[in-house]
Parts: structure tokens; sequence; C-alpha cells
């Protein structure tokens, strides 16, 4: 019989409990605005905010980001993380952005991008795709804050979950939902394989290896989209 870690199960477990109807797990505060962290030594006039975030182990960050340059500026989600308010030693999970992001178009809904030109003066509207970047933490609870981290995470780190994220949404067909559990078991392999303290970090903190395998994260995913179709349907009949 398979064995699951028990921040593994916990983690599932909340998002089962989501699928069922019962309060969302996680709802991060708005921040104010704050600059952008560089990508590597390339300065940036681009400031960015957290809305809120939606979702468990992992889901979707709402941002604002703005231009308070005088020229166009490109911004991209790699190796943009979120931290957790509230002491290290007792805080959830951290979230690391990887994927496509999506854009409010307005009226043509939301656009996925893997980069995004931003006007001078102007603010967009981004759902940035989020996982959990410590396997060995619990998942947030409802009304956890977050604020983005002061730097990105280290390029070597950033350049192997965004290999692995690309390769797992290709053998997916290009489906990003359809890959969310194998690209969460690849962000865990990636940051556990080499330990990399981060802001947020909690005294003599290392990576624990998750039991779970993508495969099982896949069909706990399965699970999920089946009680939300059985919510939908009651919902329909009241």
């Amino acid at each position: 019989m398979a064995r699951y870690s028990s921040a593994w199960k916990a983690a599932m477990v909340g998002v089962v409990l989501v699928a069922a109807g019962m309060p969302a797990p996680a709802a991060a505060k708005a921040t104010a605005y704050v600059a952008l962290p560089q990508e590597g030594d390339r300065p940036t006039h681009l400031k960015i905010r957290l809305l809120r975030y939606a979702g468990g182990t992992n889901g979707k960050a709402l941002v604002e980001l703005k231009n308070s340059g005088k020229v166009a500026e490109v911004f991209v989600a790699t190796g943009l993380y979120l931290v957790p308010d509230g002491a290290p030693g007792s805080a959830p999970q951290r979230l690391g952005a990887a994927g496509p992001f999506e854009v409010d178009r307005g009226a043509g809904g939301w656009q996925a991008e893997e980069r995004l030109e931003v006007a001078p003066g102007a603010t967009e509207r981004l759902r940035l795709q989020v996982f959990c970047i410590d396997s060995h933490r619990s998942s947030p609870g409802q009304g956890q804050g977050f604020k983005v981290g002061k730097t990105r995470l280290p390029a070597e780190l950033s350049s192997k979950i965004a290999a692995r994220t690309k390769a797992a949404i290709a053998k997916n067909g290009g489906r990003v939902e359809s890959s969310i559990g194998e690209i969460q078991g690849e962000v865990w392999k990636a940051r556990n394989e080499a330990w990399v303290p981060l802001e947020g970090e909690r005294p003599h903190e290392k990576g624990a290896q998750s039991s779970a395998t993508s495969e099982q994260l896949n069909i706990d995913l399965d699970t999920l989209q089946r009680l939300r179709r059985q919510r939908v349907e009651s919902n329909d009949q009241r």
C-alpha cells in the first residue's frame, strides 16, 4: 500500500474540503505596492501588489502590476515567490510562481502569457499560478496573509523549476490545469535537491522529500474535479 507523508495528506484533505463546498483554505490580504524583485541585474520601475491568494497547497495569486517608469518594461513571473505573514517558526508554506500567468483582458477574458510588456503608467491585473515550495510545511489556513518576496528565487533553482514545469505541461498537451499535480511534484523535487534558504526561513530549516508521486497528486486532483461537478449539480437542483 502506498505511503503518504503527513504534510501531503494534510494538503490534499484541504483541497478536497474546498471542492466539497467548505470554506477556502486561504484568502490572502491585499498588500501595498512594492518594487518588483529584479530579474538578474536588470533594474526595473515595475511595482507589484498582492490582492489575494486563492488556493491551498497550490493555487492562483491575484496581483496588480504597474509601471511607474517612462518606458515600457517586460514582466516575467519566473522566480517570484510569496512569503506567509507571521513568525517563520509557525508560518505555513511559501509559494513560488511557475508556468504561464494570466492577464486580465477585460471583455476578452483572461489570457495566458509567458511575458508581458507593460506600458509606462499602465496597471495590469494578473493571476500567477503558484506552488508550495516547502513540502514539509502545512498548507495555509483561511485568511492567511502573504507578501511578495523581496528577491526572486536563485537563478539555478528558478531555471530548474521552469524547465520541469514546461516539460510537464508539454507532456499533458499544453494543458496547464491537467499538469498541476505533476508540476507540484517537480517543484518539491527541485527545491529539495539542493536546499537554499529564502526569506521567511525557519532556524535550521531544510527540505523534506514528499513521498507523494505526481501520479498520486493527479489522482487526488481528479477527485477534486469530481467533487466540484457534484457541487455544481447540487446547486443547479436547488
